[in-house]
């Protein structure tokens, strides 16, 4: 910005320089000729008006140079934190679900019970709750009781015996003996 200014200043003083020039003033060396001080002070006068115009001129559009620029500045550092807020809002859940993920030494651990459908965790604590009151239940009683499908029912609750070990069965548990398994609720030892 200041170098394009600068820039323009030498550039009309070229312009004056050969317009004066072609105007027949000449720089010339002749001690014979007597100076005058007056024409020399009107010179200076006539340069201090013109500058004391340009002064105030340059320094009010620099002004509005560096006003829009902040201006643009402010616009575009409310559209990065709006983005920002976006991101958050959609984003919030999920990093707090991550930050549980990080133990007191700063590892990230893994287990998968974070990244559960909530549909499922509903419908594991509903199970548990219901065969813990009946103290046994057959696949089929839990999966009326869940309101989904036997091969269903089958699967959450092999899940709640072999990953979540919050229930026991008796039976093998094979999908060709969903009917036999009867479903407990996990002992105390």
């Amino acid at each position: 910005m200041l170098k394009s200014i600068l820039f323009w200043i030498a550039f009309f003083e070229i312009i004056l320089i050969f317009i004066f020039y072609f105007l027949g003033f000449r720089i010339t060396y002749a001690p014979e000729l007597e100076t005058s001080w007056d024409a020399v002070a009107a010179i200076g006068q006539w340069i201090g008006a013109i500058i004391g115009i340009l002064i105030p001129l340059t320094v009010v559009y620099v002004q509005h140079i560096l006003e829009s620029s902040k201006r643009d500045i402010g616009e575009s550092n409310i559209e990065l934190l709006n983005e920002f807020k976006e991101f958050k809002m959609e984003y919030s859940e999920k990093i707090k679900k991550l930050s549980n993920l990080i133990d007191k030494e700063g590892n990230i651990t893994l287990d998968g019970g974070y990244f559960e459908d909530n549909s499922i965790a509903k419908l594991k604590e509903k199970a548990l709750k219901y065969i813990n009151i009946s103290m046994y239940a057959n696949t089929k009683r839990v999966a009326e009781h869940l309101g989904i499908s036997v091969e269903d029912a089958f699967n959450l609750l092999v899940e709640m015996v072999r990953h979540d070990q919050s229930i026991s069965s008796g039976g093998q548990l094979r999908r060709d003996n969903i009917q036999s398994i009867i479903w407990t609720k996990k002992s105390k030892q």
